[in-house]
């Protein structure tokens, strides 16, 4: 049996602040430490279950957060940026499940750390639903097929998935009190419930559906500026719907990923 697995790092438990998940800063170090532990709990679940492949993509900030020689065998290690599809690269048909670790809640909601890729966008919506980095990512497994049966983070983003991901299991490490708060579970019982969890979830894979919205994808975004909006809206093919958002129909899940990804490049310009 063949995982995926991906990483990010604000979902994790202990993790509330950004000096946490910089890795400039001093407080990210221990952070770091416990994102490995969180990594190598999945792992564990996921072996329990059966899988022999393990692929295991470091999808945190720059992407060179996991060190390979700290992970659990058999997993394999995706690092670096400004690789194919990002924070899902790797990825393909030939996989049987795939593992969110350490996620957060979308941009413009109440999680601790919320955001989507920036914090210049302040909501998500693919036909009509809400979405954080969690449902861009889904997507991209339901194009290849490909169900997410493990979702990790706080309490907010637990909610945010049911809709979406039904199929999976949501384990909660922490209960987000504020943007820059949460209630965390002690280390070691949050890595065994992430060990658990892989485990049930990649034990159910075959029975859990993908998460593929129907075609065309109609892709909207919301920014917290015009200016973003505006650079945004130069994309060809761009809908402008307001000062703030614009919109893209997608004839696939991989398109409207290009487009959502070209749209965060293009209001960078305007930062």
């Amino acid at each position: 049996m063949k995982v995926y697995v991906s990483v990010d790092m604000e979902g994790v438990a202990g993790v509330a602040s950004w000096p946490q998940v910089e890795p400039k800063d001093p407080a990210y170090a221990l952070a770091r430490e416990w994102m490995i532990e969180e990594t190598n709990a999945a792992v564990e679940g996921a072996v329990e279950a059966g899988a022999t492949e393990i692929l295991v993509n470091d999808s945190h900030d720059g992407m060179r957060n996991l060190p390979l020689d700290r992970l659990r065998p058999p997993a394999r290690l995706i690092t670096g940026s400004l690789k194919p599809l990002s924070m899902m690269a790797g990825l393909d048909a030939s996989f049987d499940a795939v593992l969110f670790v350490g996620y957060h809640a979308r941009g413009g909601s109440e999680g601790t750390l919320a955001h989507t890729w920036s914090s210049s966008v302040t909501g998500v919506r693919l036909n009509g639903l809400e979405v954080g980095e969690w449902g861009l990512n889904a997507m991209i497994a339901g194009h290849f097929g490909v169900p997410v049966v493990l979702v990790t983070g706080d309490d907010r983003l637990a909610e945010e998935v049911r809709e979406g991901l039904p199929g999976a299991e949501r384990v909660v490490v922490k209960q987000a009190l504020s943007r820059y708060a949460a209630l965390s579970l002690p280390r070691e019982e949050a890595t065994a419930a992430i060990r658990r969890g892989a485990a049930q979830g990649v034990a159910r894979a075959r029975s859990v559906a993908p998460f593929r919205p129907s075609l065309p994808i109609r892709l909207e975004v919301d920014f917290g500026s015009p200016e973003r909006a505006d650079e945004a809206a130069t994309l060809p093919r761009a809908e402008r719907l307001g000062a703030l958002s614009v919109a893209y129909t997608a004839a696939d899940a991989m398109e409207a990923w290009r487009a959502f990804y070209s749209f965060m490049a293009l209001a960078a310009y305007a930062s």
